[in-house]
Parts: structure tokens; sequence; C-alpha cells
């Protein structure tokens, strides 16, 4: 049966293990001076070598014939670690085996000594995976172990285990593998396993990989089952990627603010199968060259960017200054995170480009109905203001040819003054209030949702209208919705009405009830006694 490259190549010692010499120097010189401790927590990224470590370092307390801290690999120990017929040491996946009985069972089986080795070793991975209670069953052997117990945690999440577990172990945080490092370790493999593996193809697929050992070598026995010469062209074609010239035309599409021209790149790609978050992902890498290339010595802080691209970079960041690249890199990064949340990817990305575009481009899109006025065309003043019958319509709305949005509404003629009310009556329903809500659901949906379920009263000079303090506020900070409202009115009633706010007057049982309260405290601080009767 054909075994995946990542398998047949796992490191059998630390010496393999590529790009983590300082986390594999301390665990020989442990075992060399026999200070093993008894927990160990392993973090970092997927694919940088944590399971490989623990298997490694299992097998290397455990063999009979160390050489400096590494296992031989010849005893039979080691074989028996390798092909997994010994049964001391214990790998668990805590994604699956969560719960708090499954810690349980792995705490009873620690009284039982090892087999065949020194170590029975439990090496436990996605260890944040566990419940509470499974954490809080853990704790107290992996405090006090026997000693004949080494316990390896693995997680790519330390965050979500408990600071009382992560103070009972010792931590190696295992870093991304550079891209020289696992190229170099891809020409090595592909020599191996008579694969035709160019340099360029290498470097591509380690700055594909992201760090990560085991995804570089599943590319290459992606690539490998295809054709065995691999080169840059079919890793291109097999990853989903492209050549690194779109990203400068996106780049310089977006740099001349033209949308159409992005927006169509965009959907070229996409009918080529390259996948949309993966391309927003490369420009974000892209940008982030650019913000590095326009630094002094920047082609220094470019990595893992061949010779001819590093070259296009440097020329392309004095084109694009460092505050438009770093807008670019947060702006493609807001997209990646909401494609991460289920949104459509490639509504994202065509929307972050459009946003780069600059302020000109949302013009494009029609303006809402709704807009609030500009705060220097009114003062707070002027809404409560009475208009006076006589005065002309014009004289108050000149302050309003000046905004663009009052521009908008159609000119009125000027309209007679409110009829007066019959004498010894303050107030009246305001009867029309009706069809002006009607009204106002073909004008503006926005003001229209906050007057639906009001009720408006006339005191002879103003409409006064009853409703919440929510819509209150909404007219004190919308000026430009009094304005459509009394236009409103206007357009119905056929005459010029104020508007204003309705205060709701205190029954007389209120104002009785405070008086009498009143009352009743004064006599009470005069030094009368008062006695209240509760029936």
């Amino acid at each position: 049966m054909y075994r995946a490259l990542y398998r047949k190549w796992r490191p059998a010692t630390f010496e393999d293990v590529i790009g983590q010499a300082a986390i594999t120097d301390a665990l020989k010189n442990q075992i060399s001076h026999d200070k093993i401790g008894h927990a160990y927590m392993f973090t970092g990224t997927r694919g940088t070598g944590k399971t490989t470590c623990a298997k490694i370092f299992a097998k290397a307390v455990n063999c009979e014939t160390p050489i400096n801290g590494e296992p031989c690999c010849k005893c039979p120990t080691c074989l028996g670690i390798d092909d997994g017929s010994v049964m001391d040491v214990v790998e668990m996946d805590a994604a699956s085996n969560n719960g708090v009985d499954d810690i349980r069972d792995l705490r009873d089986e620690t009284a039982y000594t090892p087999s065949q080795g020194k170590y029975k070793v439990y090496i436990v991975d996605e260890v944040h995976m566990l419940s509470n209670s499974a954490f809080n069953a853990l704790l107290k052997i992996l405090e006090e172990p026997p000693s004949h117990v080494i316990f390896i945690l693995a997680t790519t999440e330390i965050h979500k285990v408990p600071a009382t577990i992560l103070s009972r172990c010792q931590r190696y945080d295992f870093a991304r593998i550079p891209p020289d490092a696992i190229a170099k370790r891809l020409l090595y493999v592909a020599s191996q396993e008579n694969i035709q593996l160019d340099d360029a193809a290498a470097g591509l697929i380690a700055r594909l990989a992201d760090g990560a050992m085991r995804d570089a070598l599943s590319i290459l026995d992606t690539c490998a089952g295809v054709s065995s010469a691999v080169d840059e062209a079919l890793v291109r074609r097999m990853a989903g990627v492209t050549d690194k010239s779109y990203l400068f035309d996106i780049q310089t599409a977006v740099s001349e603010k033209d949308v159409p021209k992005a927006l169509a790149l965009i959907a070229e790609l996409r009918e080529k199968s390259v996948d949309v978050k993966r391309m927003c992902d490369e420009l974000v890498l892209h940008y982030r060259n650019l913000l590095l290339a326009g630094f002094a010595n920047g082609s220094q802080l470019l990595t893992g960017v061949s010779a001819q691209d590093e070259q296009r970079y440097i020329e392309a960041s004095k084109v694009v200054n460092q505050a438009d690249a770093l807008r670019a890199v947060k702006t493609f990064c807001e997209a990646l995170d909401k494609m991460g949340k289920g949104t459509d990817a490639r509504i994202e990305l065509e929307l972050a480009v459009f946003k780069l575009c600059g302020d000109d481009a949302p013009q494009i899109i029609a303006q809402p109905t709704f807009k609030p006025a500009q705060p220097q065309a009114f003062s707070r003043q002027s809404v409560p203001e009475y208009v006076a019958p006589a005065q002309p319509l014009q004289q108050v709305a000149a302050p309003v040819k000046e905004q663009p949005v009052v521009e908008e509404l159609p000119k009125q003629p000027e309209l007679p003054s409110p009829p007066p009310l019959p004498s010894g009556i303050e107030q009246q329903e305001f009867e029309p209030w009706g069809r002006v809500i009607e009204a106002m659901h073909k004008k503006d949906m926005s003001i229209y949702a906050n007057i639906k379920d009001t009720k408006a009263y006339y005191d002879g000079k103003r409409v006064l209208i009853d409703g919440s303090e929510f819509f209150l506020t909404f007219i004190r900070t919308n000026k430009f919705s009094v304005e459509v409202i009394k236009q409103v009115i206007g357009e119905v009633t056929g005459a010029k009405y104020a508007i204003g706010p309705y205060k709701r007057p205190q029954t007389a049982a209120q104002q009785n009830g405070d008086t009498a309260a009143s009352t009743l405290e004064k006599l009470s601080a005069a030094g009368v006694e008062v006695v209240y009767n509760d029936k």
C-alpha cells in the first residue's frame, strides 16, 4: 500500500526535525543528563513537528542504547514504538476522546508499570478540546503522576488550555518553519523519491505551506501524482494559484481607481478555478511585501520571495506609498475574516477592492433617500421657532437652499396659515394626521417608521406629535426630517403648520396627590403629629 510522503518521511530522530533546533536541543539535553520532566506542553501551528517530537521523545526515554539523547532506532523498544507493538506509548486524540470518562480511564491506567520500557508515555493531541470536567480529572494526576509516567500534551490553541494545566507543564512553543528550510527538505525528499523538483517549484511549495512541513509534503505528493517532473507551473495548477503577475495587475487597477478593471480581473481568475479565499490571502501578503519593500534595505525584509518578484516589489513600492499598502492589508484582512464566517468569498473580495478604489467609488451607488442635514445649515434653535402666519415660506427655508440634501426637496408654493381654534379650546386632536402618515409611507420610509404609531394634536399654531422618547430624540437629531414632516403636512392639508412635541397633562388625581403629600410633609416639618392610616 502506498504511504503518503508526510508519513514516510516523518523524522525518526531529533536530528531530522526541521526548524526547531532550540526545542530539540533542550529535549536531548534533558535525556542525556537524566533530568526528564513529568509533563510537557507542545504548542504551535499545524505541521511544525509537535506530535513528531513527542514520539521521538517517547522513543528516546525508553531506548535501550540512546546516543547523546537521541534514540538508536535499532533496539527492539524503538522498533516496537515505531510499529505500534509496544503498549508503553499511548497516543490519544482529545478531539474525539474529550469526556471526563476518557480521562478517568487514562488515569486508572497510569497505576500499571511499563511492560517493556522504562516509562509509560501518554501523548494527548489537541488537548484544548477536552471539556472542563475532563481537565479537572486530568489535573491531579498531571501534578503528581507516578514516577514511571510522562505526559506530553500537544495543542494548536494554547489560549484554550486552563492556566492550572499550563502551570504544571514544561512549555515549548514550536515556530513556523522558514520557507528556505522547507524548500531544502523538499529537494532532499524529491531526490530520494526520484521526483524531478526544480528550485522554483520547491520555493513556491514552501511559501504555500505557510510554515508547515506536513502541508509542503502533501502538496509535493499531489503534484508528483500528476508528473514525476514537478515545475512551478504544475504546482500553481494543482494548488489553485496563478502567476504573481495577477497580484500586480489588481494592485495597478486599485491604484488607478479603476473598479471595473479590478473586478474583471477577479472574475477572470475565478473562472480559471482560482480559490477566491486564497487569492485574498495572497493579496494580503502582496501588500505586506509592498509595505516592507518601501523601507530602506527593504529587500532584506522580504522572505519567501523569488529574486525576480523581489525586484518587482521594490519597483512597485515606489508607486504605492506605505499608507495605502497598510490600508490595503487591513481591508483584505477584514475580508478574510468575514469569509471565515460564511459570507460569500467573492462578494467580500469585490467589496474590499471597491473600498480600496477610493472615496469617489461609492458615488456609483444610488444615494439613500434619507440623509441628515449638515450641522452648519441648521441651528438647534431653528426647529422649535414658531413660524408667523404672515411670514413668507421662502424666508424660513433660506438657509436650506445652501444644502445639497435639502435642495432635493421639491419647492413648495406659499401656503396659507392654519385655521384658528374655536374660542375656549386650548388644543384638539389633529384630524388629518392619519392621511399625513399614509403620505409619509410613500415619501420616506425611515420617517414613516418613526411616526406610524404616533398621534397628533393642534394648539392653534403647531401640530404637536405624541410619540415615544426615541421619536423625540430622532426629531431633535434629524433636522432634515423636521422639514420633510412639515412639507408632507402642507401637501395633505394645504396649510403651513409648525410642529412640536406633545406633553401629556397631569391628571387631577396626580395633581391632588402631589398637593396632599406636600401639605402633609409641611405639617410634619412644623411639629404636627401626622398619623397615616394604612387601611
